[in-house]
């Protein structure tokens, strides 16, 4: 860890206008002293987010490690700091450097085939339906010591920001891989910028039986009652293996500012790990999940700001707001996403419960071919196991769940193969708006475009309006492309 001030060694760029900097002894100002612009979406509605910007010297880092990261964390807790990341931090290593994997973390007997054997639906599923669901809570060994191994890899993996930190990358090959920063309740005022984050792996994924099962005679076989191998709950579709860690976890914090930044699966994801049961738990969404979100915003996280970010070749982007029961979340979860760039992703950008999403000059790059909506045939997707996939099957660009209000401004979805129920869709949710976007090249009213597709009716009265845009007005949709791809992503700034 270097707290030397590393000017010269910082690239420079202008002053954002509204921000507030710190001198530190140079006549140049660089990226890692500035703030976030006045008012630059929900993140500045309570006043400027300084991060670290108001820094002592003592508080200034440059790290190339994990226990580098990990020491400057700890020894400025919350007051201002601003750490520097240069090169590649790999969080699941230990002190020396080397990279831990599933070995160091594993706790006997757990093992992924002995697991996957005894909660196989042809197993646990014939034990008597609780609430019409096989029983979620799996017992045994090997369920015991799956739990053992996660708490051992999350211990090292997950790393803790605290309030009023920037944590800014260094030239354009800043990485943070194979971990997840956590942003907990009482955390505020942090600023993350220029940072490549992927392959926050988990080793241990878990296997929920009861996740989307649904008795369904149409599934030959399918019914409550176990009979015989033929015939009972082992024969109906559902269960989906879950992940644990997301990249970025904003878990309660409040003004968050995450800018120019990548996020995607690094060189494993999800789609090299096929389903490993046989039908009807085969279907595309029941591949073997490695990684979960690559930014959730849950548990009342507020005022979270996300532009000019790049997100690419993974699956489930974005949750906001983690479940439908949750009511204490309304009047929280307000979060701007601006000039950011979604390609080759799944669903979720975002999906949201609850909150007032602003979701502007966002350009979205995917093929919904083969939509995976009952579709049982995993190798159509796929080139082969040891190939990176064609594409991720886009389902939903935005996704409105319940009691949630997107404002949509703007954006373009070049969809192939898709209808604008894959850009702007209902999940429990029905209200939505949109004005100025486009899709696939035409300008189009999407929400009553995608209104006629699915058959469901999303109102347009969100109840809100956005203000709070910083120095630059909306662009029209036809520079969004230009704009977007020029200026997205980490390296870009």
């Amino acid at each position: 860890m270097n707290r030397n001030l590393l000017v010269a060694s910082c690239f420079t760029v202008g002053l954002i206008a509204g921000c507030s900097t710190l001198d530190i002894g140079s006549s140049q100002h660089n990226i890692s002293q500035q703030a976030m612009p006045a008012e630059y979406g929900w993140a500045g509605a309570e006043g400027p987010l300084l991060g670290g910007s108001q820094a002592s010297e003592q508080h200034f880092y440059t790290v190339t490690n994990r226990k580098e990261l990990v020491a400057a964390l700890a020894e400025s807790g919350d007051l201002p700091s601003i750490i520097q990341i240069r090169g590649t931090i790999n969080l699941s290593s230990d002190d020396a450097g080397r990279e831990l994997t599933e070995e160091d973390y594993r706790v006997a007997p757990y093992r992924f085939e002995l697991y996957q054997a005894a909660y196989a639906p042809s197993v646990w599923n014939i034990k008597p339906l609780v609430k019409g669901r096989p029983n979620r809570k799996l017992s045994g060994p090997q369920e015991e010591a799956r739990l053992a191994s996660a708490d051992q890899q999350k211990a090292q993996i997950v790393v803790k920001i605290p309030s009023n930190t920037s944590l800014i990358g260094l030239g354009d090959d800043a990485k943070i891989i194979k971990g997840m920063l956590h942003l907990s309740a009482g955390v505020e005022n942090v600023i993350i910028r220029n940072i490549h984050f992927e392959d926050a792996f988990d080793y241990f994924p878990g296997w929920d039986p009861g996740d989307s099962f649904k008795i369904d005679p149409s599934y030959p076989g399918c019914q409550a009652e176990y009979v015989n191998a033929n015939v009972g709950p082992q024969k109906c579709r559902g269960g989906r293996w879950n992940a644990e860690y997301d990249l970025v976890s904003i878990s309660g914090a409040k003004r968050i500012w995450i800018d120019h930044c990548t996020f995607s699966d690094g060189d494993r994801p999800d789609a090299l790990f096929p389903p490993v049961y046989p039908f009807p738990q085969n279907e595309i969404t029941q591949k073997v999940q490695h990684h979960d979100g690559l930014i959730d915003i849950t548990n009342q996280a507020d005022l979270v700001t996300i532009s000019n970010s790049y997100f690419h070749d993974h699956d489930k982007a974005m949750l906001i707001g983690n479940s439908d029961k949750k009511t204490s979340d309304d009047g929280y979860l307000r979060v701007t996403l601006h000039g950011n760039y979604f390609k080759n992703v799944g669903q979720r950008m975002p999906r949201v419960r609850y909150g007032q999403v602003h979701s502007y000059n966002n350009y979205f790059v995917g093929d919904a071919s083969g939509d995976g909506q009952g579709d049982n045939n995993y190798e159509r997707h796929v080139d082969s196991l040891k190939a990176k996939p064609k594409h991720n099957i886009l389902r939903q660009a935005l996704g409105a769940g319940k009691h949630s209000a997107i404002f949509s401004e703007a954006n373009v979805f070049d969809i192939a193969n898709g209808t604008p129920a894959n850009a702007i869709g209902h999940m429990k949710g029905d209200v939505a708006f949109d004005r100025g976007s486009m899709f696939n090249g035409q300008m189009l009213d999407i929400i009553e475009e995608a209104n006629q597709v699915s058959g469901k009716s999303l109102s347009k009265d969100v109840g809100w309006q956005p203000s709070l845009y910083g120095p630059s007005p909306v662009l029209p949709a036809s520079d969004v492309i230009e704009y977007v791809t020029a200026n997205a992503g980490a390296g870009k700034l």
